[in-house]
């Protein structure tokens, strides 16, 4: 219960510095519209307030996707632990080798208990949980991105187009005195602002494309986990139902239809694991180095004897 407490925190938090950047955005994007209806150049000093919004922004959309990252690796861990533990349900703990001299009928009743004590299945349900929230949220803020950058690369281009007239009703604003040059350098200075603008729309894009791959890699991975789970607790897909989980949809109904399978996985897994080391080296080493599970017994130390 705390961790779905700790990670649902982390989500709303998330959601609410990712809202806090689409609010920041709507002021150069405002202006950008401006200039692309009005066919005017804005003066220097609302540039020169856009541009620094945009450089003040920028160590504020670093925390925000920092954020989100460390909820995506902090999934991935999750599953890893959870598939090691699957992986090692067969090698008994030293106390259950020890019970294994008195009776091999034994040992096998303390795996089949600890087994049973793992609940992976409940487990990898809550992971399934995460995993939906966390395509929801960057799923959400994507779309948003997309829509926001096909409307300012309109006006942009809508600016551009307009460009000889935005010139000359520069030059004949102050009489003529600015040559066309001059007029041209100043309306340059215009785009290479509303160009920044739109870099910035295309890099948080780029970042959410990177998330999105990351989940659907891991999701997979999840899914495959689900699929031996069940089959060696012969309990089914129960749970698995794409209506409980609405954002992996897709996914879900490619696996109960057998057409996810793991030919193919390793690739895309490695492709994403790249492309997300690349761009959040330290939440990646972190995802490397899951804590431990923490569900089997420590080694007994070596009895000792004392020489008379």
């Amino acid at each position: 219960m705390a961790g779905e407490q700790l990670f649902d925190g982390g989500i709303e938090r998330a959601g609410d510095m990712l809202r806090a950047m689409r609010k920041a955005f709507e002021p150069p994007a405002a202006l950008l519209a401006e200039a692309a209806a009005d066919r005017v150049l804005p003066d220097e000093a609302r540039l020169a307030a856009a541009e620094e919004r945009l450089g003040a922004m920028a160590p504020d959309v670093r925390t925000a996707e920092a954020a989100t990252a460390r909820l995506v690796a902090g999934l991935a861990a999750e599953i890893a632990i959870r598939r090691s533990e699957f992986d090692t349900r067969e090698r008994p703990t030293r106390l259950e080798r020890l019970t294994g001299h008195v009776s091999k009928a034994a040992i096998r009743r303390r795996i089949e208990a600890r087994w049973r004590r793992l609940g992976l299945p409940g487990h990898l349900a809550e992971l399934l949980r995460r995993a939906d929230l966390l395509v929801d949220l960057v799923k959400a803020e994507r779309d948003i991105l997309l829509a926001q950058r096909t409307k300012s690369e309109g006006d942009l281009l809508a600016f551009l187009d307009g460009r000889p007239y935005v010139i000359g009703k520069l030059r004949s604003e102050i009489g003529g005195a600015m040559t066309r040059v001059e007029a041209s350098r100043h309306t340059e200075r215009g785009v290479s602002v509303f160009q920044g603008f739109i870099d910035a729309l295309n890099g948080r894009v780029g970042t959410c494309n990177v998330f999105l791959h990351k989940l659907m890699a891991d999701t997979e991975d999840l899914l495959i986990l689900h699929q031996a789970i069940s089959e060696t607790a012969r309990q089914g897909d129960e749970g698995l139902s794409p209506e409980l989980f609405p954002n992996l949809a897709p996914e879900i109904g490619r696996f109960t239809e057998g057409m996810l399978t793991v030919r193919g996985l390793d690739r895309r897994r490695d492709h994403a694991d790249r492309a997300f080391a690349e761009r959040f080296p330290a939440e990646a080493a972190a995802e490397a180095r899951p804590p431990k599970a923490g569900l089997r017994l420590p080694a007994l130390p070596q009895p000792r004897f004392l020489r008379s």
